[in-house]
């Protein structure tokens, strides 16, 4: 996301582009500032937990004292577990909502002040949180859906939901990314998940191999990204052929229960 944003942005002011880069993996971070310097923008890379309300607090302050605002936030941090409910351990779902669902309230809660700062002086100030499509509705994935992360990005759903009506009249914008598979190594977190939650487990190689065959890359996920921003949109989907055709099935059939469900309480 850092690396097209970077690129989106005129070469002639390329180097007033400064990007704060946080990752649970200093090094991760660390890859992505030397591009975007490569590029010409100016960065900084810091580690940083988001399940950890210090390490949150702690890089709000970095970023204010390092760049002295922010105009927009980027909540890309995510884990993922592929398993059904009452078969996974209760220490995964809590790694699943630490991370996915209490971590981005921690980096809302802390970064929307400086946000605040930018709209009042009428700069742009927007907040982009990476739900997923299963957000949205549950495709069919046969007998195993992933329910305790499907839980996670429906909860941010509804938080960015209410957020956008709640941080409107203060000028801050929200927009909420509900993306298919992105061929990125989130398929593969468990590799650096924390040690209070049972610690690394690398994954089979062979769950990852769907993602290629329908998904994103990742700069197509983030041009895709960019371009709803510029149009002002709430919801952004990127997806692919045959995803649009999956989300599409799997809303209407949510969304017509909805419906049915609605027409009945007319009879109450």
């Amino acid at each position: 996301m850092a690396i097209e944003l970077a690129k989106a942005t005129p070469l002639e002011n390329r180097s007033s582009t400064r990007i704060t880069v946080a990752d649970i993996r200093f090094e991760a971070a660390q890859e992505v500032v030397t591009l975007l310097e490569k590029l010409g923008a100016t960065a900084v890379a810091f580690e940083c937990d988001v399940s950890k309300e210090e390490d949150v607090v702690r890089l709000a302050k970095k970023t204010k004292s390092t760049f002295g605002k922010l105009n927009l936030l980027f909540n890309v941090a995510g884990v993922t577990l592929t398993s059904k409910l009452h078969d996974t351990d209760a220490m995964d779902i809590e790694w699943l909502f630490s991370v996915n669902a209490f971590g981005t309230c921690h980096m809302l809660r802390h970064f929307v002040p400086l946000l605040n700062n930018s709209a009042a002086a009428d700069q742009t100030a927007h907040i982009v949180n990476f739900s997923s499509g299963f957000g949205l509705a549950v495709p069919a994935m046969g007998p195993v859906q992933p329910s305790a992360y499907a839980g996670t990005k429906h909860a941010l759903v509804g938080m960015s939901d209410a957020m956008r009506k709640e941080l409107e009249p203060d000028g801050i914008g929200v927009s909420v990314v509900c993306p298919g598979p992105v061929d990125t190594n989130a398929w593969n977190s468990m590799s650096f998940r924390q040690e209070r939650f049972g610690g690394p487990k690398e994954r089979p190689i062979e769950s990852k191999k769907d993602i290629g065959a329908w998904g994103l890359t990742p700069e197509e996920t983030a041009t895709f990204v960019l371009s709803g921003l510029r149009s002002g949109d709430f919801f952004i989907l990127p997806l692919s052929d045959s995803g649009r055709i999956m989300m599409r099935a799997s809303l209407e059939a949510r969304y017509a229960e909805v419906r049915s469900a609605l027409e009945k309480s007319y009879n109450l």
